[in-house]
């Protein structure tokens, strides 16, 4: 339904930019809401199971993970992060992102999910975690054409892509 809703609104010549890609405070929770769907639809693929989101508003993370797995229930927290375009934000860079999440020191359950919202390349083989971040798993989300979307990840632990389709009703 998402994504009827995203179609129907970008035919909307009257709204501004900043409502069209969800970018004012008042929509930054469904902004949110977006990319946790993106992300857990993602790895339900991935896990070949249902993943759902539980969004929260914690310091330390935007929402809960959840899946079932044999006899047991999984709850992973997972904070959102965003490598903005940069005619938002033009002196951020992947690395520093990056370098910011040691602030999760007492977080070692937490996965990140930055979605990578640039123009560019992204090598995978390159990209390292610095020590100093101590969470559970990074990954990395990226808009690889139209409705087609990847996961890379987890760079803490195994590295894989996950490459899908934006679901469809």
């Amino acid at each position: 339904e998402l994504r009827k809703l995203e179609i129907q609104i970008a035919q909307l010549d009257h709204l501004s930019e900043k409502v069209r890609t969800l970018r004012t405070t008042d929509l930054k929770k469904v902004r949110e809401y977006r990319q946790a769907a993106i992300f857990c639809y993602g790895m339900s693929l991935d896990l070949e199971r249902n993943v759902r989101f539980c969004p929260t508003d914690r310091s330390d993370h935007d929402f809960i993970a959840t899946w079932q797995a044999d006899d047991t229930h999984h709850f992973v927290p997972v904070q959102l992060k965003e490598l903005v375009p940069e005619e938002l934000n033009k002196t951020l860079t992947l690395e520093r992102l990056v370098d910011s999440l040691s602030k999760y020191k007492a977080s070692p359950d937490l996965t990140v999910a930055i979605f990578l919202n640039r123009e560019g390349r992204f090598d995978p083989s390159a990209f390292q975690i610095p020590s100093t971040v101590d969470v559970a798993g990074v990954w990395l989300v990226s808009n690889i054409g139209t409705d087609k979307w990847r996961i890379i990840g987890d760079f803490i632990n195994q590295v894989r892509v996950i490459d899908f389709d934006y679901p469809q009703a």
